[in-house]
Protein backbone atom coordinates (compact mmCIF):
# COMPACT_ATOMS: atom_id res chain seq x y z
CA UNK A 1 0.00 0.00 0.00
CA UNK A 2 1.57 3.39 -0.71
CA UNK A 3 -0.38 5.12 1.58
CA UNK A 4 2.27 5.60 4.44
CA UNK A 5 4.13 7.38 1.35
CA UNK A 6 1.85 10.34 1.37
CA UNK A 7 0.60 10.20 4.84
CA UNK A 8 2.50 12.76 6.64
CA UNK A 9 2.78 11.83 9.62
CA UNK A 10 2.58 8.49 9.29
CA UNK A 11 5.88 8.12 11.51
CA UNK A 12 4.30 9.76 14.40
CA UNK A 13 1.64 7.42 14.66
CA UNK A 14 2.37 4.22 17.48
CA UNK A 15 1.75 0.91 15.58
CA UNK A 16 -1.39 0.51 16.64
CA UNK A 17 -2.80 3.77 15.21
CA UNK A 18 -0.62 2.25 12.24
CA UNK A 19 -2.52 -0.86 12.17
CA UNK A 20 -6.07 1.04 12.69
CA UNK A 21 -5.32 2.94 10.11
CA UNK A 22 -4.25 0.37 7.30
CA UNK A 23 -7.21 -1.47 8.03
CA UNK A 24 -9.47 1.92 7.94
CA UNK A 25 -8.26 3.21 4.74
CA UNK A 26 -10.83 3.15 1.63
CA UNK A 27 -9.48 3.30 -1.50
CA UNK A 28 -11.33 5.67 -4.02
CA UNK A 29 -11.63 7.11 -7.36
CA UNK A 30 -13.54 10.73 -8.17
CA UNK A 31 -14.32 11.28 -11.53
CA UNK A 32 -14.05 14.83 -13.20
CA UNK A 33 -17.22 16.30 -11.70
CA UNK A 34 -18.28 14.39 -8.80
CA UNK A 35 -19.15 15.76 -5.69
CA UNK A 36 -16.83 14.50 -3.06
CA UNK A 37 -18.62 16.44 -0.07
CA UNK A 38 -21.04 18.71 0.08
CA UNK A 39 -21.08 21.25 3.25
CA UNK A 40 -22.96 19.62 6.11
CA UNK A 41 -25.08 17.50 4.18
CA UNK A 42 -22.45 14.86 4.52
CA UNK A 43 -18.98 13.79 6.20
CA UNK A 44 -17.00 11.87 3.86
CA UNK A 45 -13.78 11.51 5.94
CA UNK A 46 -10.24 13.11 5.47
CA UNK A 47 -9.11 12.98 1.43
CA UNK A 48 -5.63 11.77 0.80
CA UNK A 49 -4.68 12.80 -3.05
CA UNK A 50 -2.64 10.34 -4.21
CA UNK A 51 -3.39 11.80 -8.10
CA UNK A 52 -5.10 13.82 -9.89
CA UNK A 53 -7.01 17.06 -8.62
CA UNK A 54 -9.55 18.46 -6.39
CA UNK A 55 -11.54 21.92 -5.68
CA UNK A 56 -12.85 23.18 -2.66
CA UNK A 57 -15.24 26.22 -2.77
CA UNK A 58 -18.61 28.16 -0.95
CA UNK A 59 -21.54 28.76 -2.63
CA UNK A 60 -22.28 32.64 -2.28
CA UNK A 61 -25.56 34.01 -1.13
CA UNK A 62 -26.41 34.16 -4.72
CA UNK A 63 -25.17 31.07 -5.89
CA UNK A 64 -21.80 31.59 -7.22
CA UNK A 65 -19.13 29.15 -6.79
CA UNK A 66 -16.36 30.96 -5.21
CA UNK A 67 -13.04 28.59 -5.00
CA UNK A 68 -10.94 28.83 -2.04
CA UNK A 69 -8.55 26.50 -3.10
CA UNK A 70 -7.18 23.31 -5.27
CA UNK A 71 -5.99 19.86 -4.33
CA UNK A 72 -3.25 18.17 -5.74
CA UNK A 73 -0.89 14.76 -5.66
CA UNK A 74 -0.16 14.55 -1.78
CA UNK A 75 -2.40 17.12 -0.70
CA UNK A 76 -4.90 16.21 2.49
CA UNK A 77 -8.21 17.84 2.27
CA UNK A 78 -9.12 18.49 6.13
CA UNK A 79 -12.33 20.16 5.68
CA UNK A 80 -14.27 16.88 4.13
CA UNK A 81 -14.11 15.59 7.62
CA UNK A 82 -15.68 19.21 8.91
CA UNK A 83 -18.33 17.23 11.08
CA UNK A 84 -15.39 15.98 13.37
CA UNK A 85 -14.13 20.09 13.62
CA UNK A 86 -16.99 21.74 15.86
CA UNK A 87 -15.80 24.85 15.30
CA UNK A 88 -15.83 25.27 11.16
CA UNK A 89 -19.09 28.18 10.62
CA UNK A 90 -18.89 27.67 6.70
CA UNK A 91 -20.26 24.77 4.15
CA UNK A 92 -17.34 23.87 1.34
CA UNK A 93 -17.95 21.66 -1.71
CA UNK A 94 -15.16 19.73 -2.52
CA UNK A 95 -15.38 18.32 -6.31
CA UNK A 96 -13.08 16.40 -8.39
CA UNK A 97 -11.59 18.85 -11.47
CA UNK A 98 -10.19 15.84 -13.05
CA UNK A 99 -10.09 11.88 -12.54
CA UNK A 100 -8.75 11.66 -9.05
CA UNK A 101 -7.19 8.94 -7.00
CA UNK A 102 -7.31 8.84 -3.12
CA UNK A 103 -7.65 7.55 -0.02
CA UNK A 104 -10.41 8.33 2.77
CA UNK A 105 -9.80 8.02 6.06
CA UNK A 106 -13.11 7.78 8.15
CA UNK A 107 -14.06 10.93 10.14
CA UNK A 108 -14.51 8.73 13.39
CA UNK A 109 -11.08 7.10 13.24
CA UNK A 110 -9.86 10.62 12.11
CA UNK A 111 -11.38 11.92 14.91
CA UNK A 112 -9.94 9.62 17.20
CA UNK A 113 -6.77 10.11 16.08
CA UNK A 114 -6.65 13.92 16.81
CA UNK A 115 -8.14 13.28 20.02
CA UNK A 116 -5.26 10.91 21.15
CA UNK A 117 -2.57 13.42 19.93
CA UNK A 118 -4.06 15.73 21.75
CA UNK A 119 -4.02 13.68 25.05
CA UNK A 120 -0.36 12.77 24.02
CA UNK A 121 0.34 16.55 23.73
CA UNK A 122 -1.56 16.99 27.33
CA UNK A 123 0.60 14.22 29.01
CA UNK A 124 3.71 15.50 27.26
CA UNK A 125 2.91 19.51 28.37
CA UNK A 126 2.53 17.56 32.06
CA UNK A 127 5.69 15.58 32.02
CA UNK A 128 7.85 18.62 30.95
CA UNK A 129 6.49 20.64 33.56
CA UNK A 130 7.48 17.81 36.22
CA UNK A 131 10.28 17.98 34.90
CA UNK A 132 11.20 21.34 35.05
CA UNK A 133 9.64 21.02 39.54
CA UNK A 134 11.49 18.54 39.60
CA UNK A 135 15.26 20.49 38.05
CA UNK A 136 13.91 23.86 40.19
CA UNK A 137 14.23 21.22 43.42
CA UNK A 138 17.24 20.25 42.97
CA UNK A 139 18.59 23.38 42.13
CA UNK A 140 17.78 24.79 45.15
CA UNK A 141 18.63 21.67 46.79
CA UNK A 142 22.06 22.51 45.85
CA UNK A 143 21.84 25.89 47.21
CA UNK A 144 20.68 24.62 50.40
CA UNK A 145 23.42 22.65 50.40
CA UNK A 146 26.05 25.46 49.67
CA UNK A 147 24.54 27.54 52.34
CA UNK A 148 24.84 24.65 54.69
CA UNK A 149 28.43 24.26 53.82
CA UNK A 150 28.98 28.04 53.99
CA UNK A 151 27.32 27.95 57.50
CA UNK A 152 29.07 25.37 59.02
CA UNK A 153 32.63 26.93 58.00
CA UNK A 154 31.16 30.38 59.28
CA UNK A 155 30.32 28.83 62.39
CA UNK A 156 33.92 26.45 62.74
CA UNK A 157 36.14 29.96 62.30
Amino acid sequence: MDFQKYFPVWDKLTAAQQERLKNAVTPFEGKKGTILHNGDIDCIGLLLIKSGQLRVFVLSDEGREITLYRLFDMDICLFSASCVMPNIQFNIVVEAEKDTEMWIIPPCLYKELMQQAKNNEEKLRKENQLESILESIRLKQKDLAKLQVQSSLVDSN
